[in-house]
């Protein structure tokens, strides 16, 4: 009996320990993605950004894949094994992440994986020569554009392209 109820205890122990998750402070968040935007704004050509942002928005998410889970935060990839479909999913990864957006014409499309299950297709269609501009709105413009979530900032994705709009209304 004192062994189970030491085995108990020690199951509980461990459970308490290792089921805690390392949270990161907000503001730390805001503090990185700050730098990213920095970073961001001083990259010279229009590819190496779009490069970035596609980078940077799986970054922001966590996603699955059959019943393996991958977590992407910055440089580091954590794997672990759960029980799902082999359907991908994603989820927001960040307290504090910025928001992006593609304007075609006059459609908009949210580019966040947690939030827009068609965001890879578009990606995979975004190249330099069908965006015209991106803009970078911070502090406090982005939550005006784009509401309280996107507190650490906003960028939006312009474009005039028709073919563009037209391969994005075939794979959507």
């Amino acid at each position: 009996m004192l062994r189970i109820l030491i085995f108990a205890l020690l199951l509980s122990f461990s459970n308490t320990i290792f089921s805690q998750e390392i949270k990161i402070d907000s503001l730390l968040t805001e503090k990185q993605n700050a730098e990213w935007i920095a970073e961001f704004e001083k990259l010279e050509s229009k590819s190496e950004q779009i490069a970035e942002l596609k980078k940077k928005i799986e970054s922001d998410s966590i996603y699955y894949v059959g019943n393996t889970h991958f977590h992407n935060s910055g440089n580091e990839r954590v794997e672990h094994q759960n029980f799902g479909s082999g359907k991908k999913i994603y989820e927001s990864n960040c307290e504090c992440k910025i928001m992006y957006q593609l304007m075609v014409k006059s459609d908009k499309y949210l580019l966040d994986y947690s939030e827009f299950e068609h965001t890879d297709k578009i990606l995979n269609l975004i190249n330099n020569s069908n965006i015209e501009k991106i803009t970078v709105y911070k502090n406090d413009l982005a939550p005006i554009l784009f509401g309280q979530r996107a507190k650490c900032g906003g960028i939006i994705l312009y474009s005039d392209n028709r073919k563009l709009k037209k391969k994005i209304k075939n794979v959507l």
